[in-house]
């Protein structure tokens, strides 16, 4: 008796999740463009509507990315959302940087963040 998984099973459950994947897809641009006659009527939380946007903007880039990968990108879909990461982090910084002294009496979080960014930078000069 033989164990393991075959080839065919492996593929069946392949085309299983991206089947599940793409339905999902459909779904949800049919649900997003619902949405969008919701938005136009303007009654909405400022603060709810920039989280919306920034998760959408997310979405988008990804799956942008995917599309890339898909169309033969030689990087791989790990590259390519690391470059992503990279890019929205980048812009992250900038913006803090730009804005008022933060200190960690005003905002929670901001040691933290100072860790995160010192383990950051510590990373990258190890690959100098």
């Amino acid at each position: 008796m033989r164990s393991g998984i075959s080839q065919e099973s492996v593929d069946q459950a392949n085309q299983a999740f991206q089947n599940q994947v793409s339905s999902q897809i459909s779904r949800i641009t049919a649900e997003l463009k619902r949405m969008e006659d919701l938005l136009s009527f303007g009654m909405v939380d400022r603060r709810v509507l920039g989280e919306f946007r920034q998760a959408i903007d997310r979405v988008r880039t990804t799956g942008w990315q995917v599309e890339r990968w898909l169309d033969g990108d030689e990087r791989g879909l790990a590259a390519l959302v690391t470059e992503e990461r990279i890019r929205v982090a980048t812009k992250i910084a900038t913006q803090l940087t730009a804005e008022a002294p933060i200190s960690d009496k005003q905002f929670s979080g901001v040691r933290a963040l100072r860790d995160a960014v010192h383990k950051l930078d510590q990373a990258l000069a190890a690959t100098e």
